[in-house]
């Protein structure tokens, strides 16, 4: 390859070859382009789970071929599929369906990761509150079209939700939580429920700081608003990463279905599930006046099979491998998994703490460790750490340029303004009720691979980062030297909001 023309030829690939390459060239091609990239493992922006065995490779390679929206032909991938299902149905504590001996399934889908699934339980929602409101005003179905529904949902909020309300035509409540804990209260939830509100989306580890919404006093406030008013809101659990998190830590209050307005739960199996990228899961409480709303019955590949996601054709890899992650890590295994990753994220919180500036702490700890509210009692909460530079020390730099610092280490830490633009009208607004717009903080997840060695290296790395921006000061920010850390990027700061590596 290194002697043929193919490695001298810049941008021989924009448009389709006249003639074929042999196989270890195009191999090398594509290589040559992932080279280039941040090392996948070192990546603490994302939440997207990144290492696997040898078997599970092998097993995603097989589910590959496998079109899962083929029942009839592949009966017995749907029954795996179903069988993941009722697994994750049984961990977030599902009441068994009533057609449960007939159906021998919850009443769920393996999505194309959690934006399908998140979609799919809104538009749920959607046409739940739409037969409400007919019964309840008198109306027809084309009246009832012409009101304008809304939904509750926290600023925290992933990329999926803007889609939800922009592609839907879903007007957002949006509810902005104070920058001390991130989390909306059940006293802010029922301010904002009417007779137009479809639902709330309660979050279970928002992306920022991994705080979970208190969906144990919401929903006894849904409860009230609907017997005092009629009403019939329900709530939708966003658990994209605390899916696979908050059933391991035992001294969280009922957050899943054990609460009887939560409706359905939507996951990312590719997050902390330990799935392949593009995983999703989503299960609704029941068939009945739920998940048939969005059934859709195809009769065209053989036999009848009801499909309930918004994509068609779909590869059974990621449902392969979420089947051989739980048969292979086991309840336990998650929960040492769980664990482990809790254990990393306290080392480098510590690290963190302990770094001082001019006899002043060099950061704010920002996650729900900071025991903020006196009680001296740290949060359950995702294995994240979320800071932000001491806004006292005046620093001439801020969380985005330590990012770029901290990448000459080859670690990507996610630096964001505390902003964000309205869905709909794209207006800037603030992330948070107490801060600036202009502030910013940086988040690292603690995904399975970050071993507490990786994390003392990253500790290393962030000290000589603050050293490095010390040092040059002020012409950091506005000399040659910003550019220098930008891998694939303008010499703009990037946009805060809605970074989809996130969701």
């Amino acid at each position: 390859y290194w002697a043929s023309h193919w490695a001298g030829t810049k941008g021989a690939f924009t448009k389709i070859p006249r003639h074929g390459l042999p196989p270890m060239y195009c191999k090398q091609q594509i290589d040559d382009y992932h080279s280039m990239d941040f090392n996948e493992r070192l990546n603490t922006s994302s939440y997207v789970n990144v290492v696997f065995e040898p078997e599970e490779e092998q097993v995603a390679l097989m589910g590959m071929k496998i079109n899962l929206a083929d029942q009839t032909v592949y009966p017995n991938s749907f029954k795996l599929h179903n069988d993941v299902v009722n697994m994750i149905a049984r961990l977030w504590k599902c009441p068994k369906p009533s057609d449960f001996a007939e159906t021998e399934a919850y009443a769920g889908a393996g999505t194309v990761g959690s934006t399908e699934a998140c979609l799919l339980a809104g538009l749920t929602l959607k046409f739940r509150w739409r037969k409400w409101y007919m019964d309840r005003f008198g109306c027809n179905e084309d009246e009832v079209r012409g009101v304008y529904p809304n939904l509750i949902i926290s600023t925290q909020f992933q990329a999926c939700w803007e889609k939800f309300f922009k592609y839907f035509d879903v007007k957002p409540i949006l509810i902005t939580p104070s920058s001390k804990d991130f989390k909306i209260t059940a006293a802010q939830v029922k301010e904002a429920i009417d007779d137009k509100t479809i639902g709330v989306v309660c979050i279970m580890g928002n992306h920022y700081g991994g705080q979970y919404d208190p969906v144990w006093d919401i929903d006894k406030v849904v409860e009230e608003v609907n017997k005092a008013k009629n009403y019939s809101v329900g709530i939708h659990v966003d658990a994209a990463s605390g899916g696979f998190i908050a059933p391991f830590q035992a001294e969280l209050p009922p957050w899943d279905f054990r609460l009887k307005n939560v409706l359905s739960i939507s996951a990312s199996g590719h997050k902390f599930g330990n799935s392949c990228c593009g995983t999703g899961w989503v299960v609704w409480r029941q068939r009945e006046g739920l998940s048939e709303h969005v059934a859709i019955s195809v009769s065209y590949l053989g036999g009848n099979a009801d499909s309930y996601t918004l994509n068609f054709s779909r590869p059974a890899q990621g449902i392969y491998v979420q089947f051989y992650k739980f048969i292979r890590y086991g309840l336990d295994g998650y929960r040492r998994l769980c664990e482990n990753q809790m254990a990393v994220a306290a080392v480098l919180r510590a690290g963190l703490a302990q770094m001082q500036c001019n006899g002043k702490p060099r950061f704010v700890i920002l996650d729900d460790t900071h025991c903020s509210s006196g009680d001296d009692k740290s949060k359950p909460c995702l294995p994240v750490v979320t800071a932000m530079l001491n806004p006292d020390l005046n620093l001439p730099y801020n969380d985005i340029d330590l990012q770029h610092a901290i990448s000459q280490e080859h670690w990507y830490v996610s630096g964001y303004k505390m902003c964000m633009h309205h869905p709909l009208t794209h207006t800037e607004m603030p992330l948070f009720s107490d801060q600036p717009t202009g502030q910013t903080m940086f988040r690292i997840v603690v995904k399975s691979n970050l071993t507490l060695q990786n994390a003392s290296h990253l500790s290393r790395a962030i000290e000589s980062a603050v050293q490095f921006l010390d040092s040059h000061s002020a012409g950091y920010r506005n000399g040659s030297h910003t550019r220098q850390f930008k891998r694939g990027q303008s010499a703009e700061e990037p946009k805060a909001h809605r970074s989809l590596s996130v969701c």
